[in-house]
């Protein structure tokens, strides 16, 4: 059985890396356990380091540099043209997520992603993403 490969915005990781044991720490634990497969893109990870790296999160180098090894090569994809949406920076990660076949992201910022806009993806909180994976 083919495991969904899902977008995660940086807002999931930056949670799930300051909440152990919260809803987006469970939804990445499913990513490294196997349940999902992490699309993303050279933008994608040029901002997830970035913001990881801010000083207000005082994650180290060693530890940012763990958190983006959960981003194999393999899940690596070119971004196709989308929509403008109401924040710009928030584009490439539908962008990311329309060139994939699954075309679902997760984020914890919904009214960022109007779903007008986003269709055909489908916009899920990390809730709606543990939901789909039948965890409660």
């Amino acid at each position: 059985m083919n495991k969904p490969v899902w977008v995660i915005d940086t807002n999931v990781l930056i949670s799930a890396a300051l909440t152990s044991g919260g809803t987006c720490d469970r939804v990445m634990r499913a990513v490294v356990d196997g349940h999902v497969r992490l699309a993303w893109s050279a933008g994608i990870l040029a901002e997830y380091r970035a913001v990881l790296l801010r000083p207000k999160f005082k994650f180290s180098e060693s530890v940012v540099a763990s958190l983006l090894a959960a981003f194999p090569p393999e899940g690596q994809v070119i971004p196709v043209t989308t929509a403008l949406l109401p924040d710009r920076d928030d584009e490439v990660f539908l962008a990311t997520a329309l060139a994939t076949d699954d075309r679902i992201l997760v984020t914890g910022n919904t009214a960022h992603f109007p779903e007008e806009l986003c269709l055909p993806v489908k916009i899920l909180t990390p809730t709606m993403a543990l939901h789909r994976l039948g965890f409660k």
